[in-house]
């Protein structure tokens, strides 16, 4: 074992991060609400596990790693691309809702995610709920206007609603990150 253990300290801390984070999930049995997400999560955790035991622990096999390591991100950013896909098929009973507010969650210095937080009746049940996708500002400024909004909800989840039919920018930009991420493990694998 030539390798300075210290060095894998950032992969083995995040294959530990994802592996806790997949069994935290199966004990609180919520791997059913987002099957692709939790798919993704455990191919994550796999990932980085196997990425760090060949690092560590095989001489050589920096190429492996490396590969794992990107088939893992590409994975990640995939399932996030095809869970927003799925909403859109999943989501598909369209009804009026009212826009309470938007609920702000800062990605650094340069934007926040807007989530709208929207009341609704589903087959006599009220439901006062955060949206799965978030929006732009001026989307909530003409909602906050309106007073109302579309929401369209998953039938066997009433609480689980999107607020537009169509993919977003972000998804497009999650799956061309996934297909890089792809592309890039396929050269270090055939050309490095």
């Amino acid at each position: 074992m030539g390798y300075d253990l210290g060095q894998l300290a950032v992969l083995l801390f995040a294959a530990l991060f994802f592996d806790v984070v997949v069994v935290a999930v199966i004990r609180q049995g919520n791997q059913g609400k987002h099957p692709i997400i939790f798919a993704g999560a455990v191919a994550v955790a796999i990932g980085l596990t196997l990425a760090f035991v060949l690092a560590a622990f095989v001489p050589g096999s920096d190429k492996y790693a490396a590969f794992c390591v990107l088939v893992v991100m590409g994975g990640l950013f995939g399932c996030v691309a095809a869970n927003n896909v799925r909403d859109l098929f999943v989501c598909r009973v369209r009804v009026e809702a009212e826009y309470r507010g938007c609920e702000e969650m800062p990605t650094g210095q340069v934007m926040s995610l807007r989530y709208p937080i929207c009341t609704y009746e589903f087959q006599g049940k009220a439901y006062c709920e955060k949206s799965l996708q978030s929006i732009g500002t001026r989307r909530a400024r003409r909602m906050a206007k309106a007073g109302t909004c579309p929401a369209y909800l998953d039938p066997q989840h009433p609480a689980t609603f999107i607020v537009r039919r169509s993919p977003s920018l972000m998804t497009f930009i999650l799956a061309a990150i996934a297909i890089f991420c792809f592309g890039a493990a396929l050269y270090v694998l055939a050309v490095v």
